[in-house]
């Protein structure tokens, strides 16, 4: 027998006897020796498992990855399962481990200070800067102007949003959607997401309106700019007040965007944020807060009803959703595209003709009306505008699924919710 083929028989022998003394499970001859043949499974079948599977996989003992609907690795805090972290930023990993406790301690602090008779924390419990300036009796009350304290406000404001989210979503809400018949851990989560934004932006939307029927350009796109800028600079306790609290409501939302589970729009929401931002800041600085605060009611309002579509869906009602996504739906097209582009042309052609040329800028003091400053502002709401017919694209076909091939509403640019339904009925 050539040395080779006597070797290979050696091995072989040694094996076998090496199975029989210490048993099959320690020593799997077979697996050496032959190859069995392996059933292939479908790429979509295989995909999905392995989807599943990741998603079923336990966290580790402080962060654990899981996959995401974009097949991305994501993180989680295995302490509070409404927290799912799609960035490796250790400041926000940080943040989001302790976002309550940092909020409440910061709060203490400053109002601690406050009943001990400091006076530094009134600059960020109360509005700033009181003015006796003068007005043509357009601003009632208290008035007030812009400055340098602001921020300080702002800041505060993020706090408070922060903190208020946190105690909802991961103390007053984890329990709700298990009495409410909801399975999914998942669903929960996302749940107790959209009650937190239904009931801000609700509760905003009202007191901003309030504020706006109250206003001199109630129903009166001219009033937007009549006497711009000396009644203008001025503004009332309300309007500053809402102002400064939607600046800060999205200045947390990029914070918030990183802590939940990410989007498949995930790049274009960041973008929408970030140029929301934009505008309420340069409107504020450029006295233009009047169209600014008419513009957010107008953007604001169908998503409460977007909101209340997805709330409905993850409590599996088969109508109520179609019903709310349809007023979306409507509202939508109304507000972000109709009206929004209507304000666009406002700002454009009155926002320079009612201005006389002697209070533009820079000639006349506190004035920003002129054509370069204006064309930057619609700049700005023209990338919204682009941002918002992208995301109209995926209503429309989410409409054609409903009133074409009679299935349910469901978000395309979120989370996969038959997914969802398949893990509940594995479990």
């Amino acid at each position: 027998m050539p040395p080779l083929e006597k070797s290979q028989t050696l091995a072989i022998a040694a094996a076998a006897a090496a199975t029989a003394t210490v048993g099959p499970e320690h020593a799997p001859l077979d697996k050496y020796l032959t190859q069995q043949p392996v059933a292939s499974k479908p790429a979509a079948a295989v995909s999905k498992s392995r989807l599943r599977k990741r998603r079923a996989a336990k966290p580790s003992a402080e962060l654990g990855e899981t996959v995401g609907v974009d097949g991305k690795p994501i993180r989680r805090l295995s302490d509070k399962k409404n927290v799912v972290l799609n960035t490796r930023n250790p400041i926000i990993i940080f943040m989001a481990k302790n976002e309550l406790s940092l909020s409440l301690a910061f709060m203490a602090i400053v109002h601690g200070c406050y009943w001990a008779g400091y006076e530094w924390p009134k600059l960020w419990i109360r509005m700033q800067h009181k003015t006796n300036i003068a007005d043509n009796g357009s601003v009632d009350g208290d008035r007030y102007v812009r400055g340098i304290h602001d921020f300080k406000f702002v800041f505060y404001w993020i706090v408070q949003l922060i903190a208020a989210r946190s105690i909802l979503l991961h103390h007053l809400l984890p329990g709700v959607p298990k009495l409410l018949g909801i399975k999914s851990d998942r669903k929960s989560r996302r749940f107790c997401e959209m009650t937190w934004g239904m009931l801000y932006i609700t509760a905003s939307w009202c007191i901003g309106t309030k504020i706006w029927a109250a206003s001199p350009y109630y129903m009166n796109t001219q009033n937007l700019y009549i006497n711009y800028p000396d009644d203008h600079i001025v503004m009332p306790y309300g309007l500053k007040w809402y102002y400064l609290v939607q600046t800060a409501f999205w200045l947390s939302n990029v914070y918030t965007i990183h802590i939940e589970e990410r989007r498949k729009d995930h790049f274009e929401m960041m973008a929408h944020h970030v140029t929301t931002i934009t505008l309420v800041l340069l409107s504020y600085t450029f006295h233009f807060t009047r169209f600014g605060h008419a513009f957010m009611l107008i953007m604001d309002f169908p998503d409460i009803f977007l909101y209340s579509a997805k709330m409905l869906r993850y409590l599996n009602f088969d109508m109520l959703p179609n019903v709310f996504f349809g007023i979306f739906s409507v509202s939508w097209i109304v507000t972000k595209h109709y009206l929004c582009l209507k304000m666009m042309f406002s700002i454009w052609i009155q926002g320079t003709s009612l201005v006389p040329y002697e209070k533009r800028f820079p000639d006349y003091p506190n004035s920003y009306a002129s054509v370069p400053i204006v064309a930057a502002l619609w700049a700005f709401l023209l990338i919204l505008q682009i941002i918002l017919i992208y995301w109209f694209t995926h209503i429309l076909k989410v409409l054609h699924r409903v009133l074409i091939k009679g299935e349910e509403a469901q978000d395309t640019r979120s989370d996969d919710e038959d997914e969802d339904e398949a893990e509940v009925e594995a479990e």
